[in-house]
């Protein structure tokens, strides 16, 4: 499935502009991730919008300042996550990434390269020429008004307690029925 609407088109700012073209020459896919693609898909503009990359902490810090391109906020960068500063505009950008061992709230983890791995965690992504990739069938459950677990719940709330706050969230945001299957 191909998105083109009008919502995912305003995305596209000087400063997205300049960071795809980045990741583009570096050779590192960027992609949208979490609830801004669900809202994209059913027809909302996002108001937060987090990208998933192939690119490891390290090669996004040297693509960054290879390019003069400032970043803030370093406390995420042993998850993956830095904070890129464009255009008058943050991008928070995570590499893929396994949860090697987690205690319920805090994960180590691993860098990967497998999308298909980390959207495990993550379920859909967009990628910037609006490509859906659904491994998870998400897509589907959002048009049969379901808000469901990658894999099985129990396990999915064991690794990060939050999640489940984040599910019975999601589904009162976009006024949908609950399934739980542990």
């Amino acid at each position: 499935m191909k998105l083109q609407s009008p919502e995912f088109q305003s995305l596209f700012t000087e400063g997205l502009k300049s960071l795809t073209e980045l990741f583009a020459k570096e050779n590192h896919e960027l992609r949208i991730a979490g609830g801004a693609v669900r809202d994209l898909l059913n027809g909302v503009k996002p108001q937060d919008v987090d990208f998933a990359t192939t690119a490891t902490p390290t090669e996004m810090k040297e693509m960054f300042q290879a390019a003069g391109i400032r970043m803030i906020n370093n406390k995420g960068e042993k998850h993956g996550t830095i904070t890129a500063r464009l255009h008058e505009e943050n991008f928070e950008v995570t590499t893929l990434r396994i949860d090697v061992s987690t205690d319920g709230r805090h994960a180590e983890v691993e860098f990967t390269t497998d999308w298909q791995k980390d959207a495990e965690r993550r379920d859909l992504t967009i990628s910037f020429d609006g490509t859906l990739f659904d491994y998870f069938n998400g897509y589907a459950d959002l048009k049969n008004k379901k808000v469901r677990f990658v894999g099985h719940a129990k396990q999915r709330i064991q690794e990060d307690y939050l999640r489940i706050l984040r599910y019975f969230s999601l589904g009162n945001r976009m006024q949908l029925p609950v399934f739980v299957s542990c």
